[in-house]
């Protein structure tokens, strides 16, 4: 058998008398490249005088049984499967002219495809671009809790105007409080609501204690407040709990009125006459000295008592201070407590109570009790809907 450089293996290739291209030499074979039939008689025309070398293009790999052949083939010389498609270069070039074209054997016809491809041979997914999302670092900031009566929010409603805090809207009342401690009349405080003796909205004429406008009670800004028109006798509010008192405070056990007073060490020594050099470094100011005064309506001074202990008790049978003949006092009414710099007026849970007279004005709570006269009265206060 003749070798050729063309030949791969045991398999012998035969070039196209036509084209040039080797193909193996199997009876009866088609040129890969033409489809021209092969002939190896020495006789043909173009056995005596083949065309000239062309330049090899890369060989292309067989898509069934992995091997490598000539580029541009249209058939595998080794496993004989049709290629998928020819070289676009072969498929333009010129017929090769005084040579019998052959048509080759017609193609087995495709079988459609499914409508679904198989999973495997299915186009990929367009990639979806990703959603535009904030920093992480950018973090929205908690908004503070909402203060008392004013509504929430949704935050998804956008910029929010705030609208100010809203004022409570309250409904008020006093009803007087008779000496056995059952309630009269009652009073619905709508406006400025005045007391006394005289021409008032609520008028006591045969009460003499009282002044002729004695002291009135108002709503403001959801509160209630009483304040004292400036009368002789003054307005008292029971306490509710321990309160410090200041120079000049009065207030009220049973019957009895009491006035506090201080004074410093170093101020009653510079009254006995004592010298102050000019020039001389000033002393800390002295402890302070208080005495408890027993005063009558009016403000006369009827008795003093110093307040030299760390407590001071009084009541009608037991205490410091003994009021035997007022039954309205309890049997251990009050007690004032000094502490460094300050004196604390507490009640001991008295029956009547301890009643402060108020300098000026002040604010009302729901239950409270204040003393005017010979008139007490209780409060009624209750918060309703805006």
């Amino acid at each position: 058998m003749t070798e050729h450089t063309s030949e791969e293996g045991t398999v012998r290739y035969v070039r196209c008398p036509s084209c040039g291209t080797p193909n193996p030499g199997t009876p009866g074979a088609l040129c890969s490249r033409c489809g021209k039939p092969l002939h190896e008689e020495t006789n043909h025309p173009a056995a005596s005088s083949p065309p000239a070398p062309r330049q090899a293009a890369a060989p292309t790999v067989c898509s069934n049984c992995r091997k490598e052949i000539p580029a541009g083939s249209k058939f595998c010389g080794f496993c004989g499967a049709v290629l998928p498609s020819t070289s676009p270069s072969a498929a333009a070039r010129p017929k090769s002219q005084g040579h019998l074209e052959v048509t080759p054997p017609a193609a087995a016809p495709r079988v459609a495809a499914p409508a679904v491809l198989p999973r495997a041979v299915q186009a990929p997914p367009k990639p979806v671009a990703p959603a535009a999302t904030a920093p992480p670092s950018r973090v929205a900031p908690t908004p503070p809790p909402a203060p008392a009566g004013v509504p929430a929010q949704s935050s998804a409603q956008g910029t929010q105007v705030f609208m100010g805090l809203r004022v409570p809207k309250i409904e008020a009342k006093i009803l007087e409080v008779k000496q056995d401690g059952t309630l009269g009349n009652s009073l619905r405080i709508i406006k400025e609501t005045s007391i006394g003796r005289g021409n008032c909205d609520a008028s006591f004429p045969d009460d003499v204690l009282l002044a002729p406008r004695h002291a009135s009670v108002a709503k403001r800004e959801g509160k209630l407040f009483l304040k004292d028109l400036g009368s002789p006798n003054g307005t008292f509010v029971k306490l509710r709990q321990d309160t410090e008192l200041t120079p000049g405070d009065v207030f009220l056990l049973g019957r009895e009125l009491f006035r506090l007073t201080t004074q410093r060490l170093d101020e009653s020594l510079a009254g006995e006459g004592t010298i102050k050099m000019s020039g001389a470094p000033s002393l800390q100011p002295g402890p302070i000295t208080a005495k408890l005064e027993h005063i009558k309506l009016t403000g006369e001074l009827i008795e003093e008592f110093s307040l030299d202990k760390p407590e001071t008790t009084i009541g009608r049978t037991i205490g410091d201070l003994i009021f035997k003949d007022d039954p309205y006092m309890s049997g251990m009414h009050a007690r004032i407590v000094a502490q460094p710099g300050r004196f604390i007026l507490q009640d001991l849970k008295s029956r009547n109570g301890v009643y402060r007279r108020i300098r000026d004005e002040i604010e009302l709570r729901d239950t409270d009790e204040f003393f005017l006269g010979e008139q007490l009265f209780r409060v009624e206060i209750q918060t309703i809907e805006n």
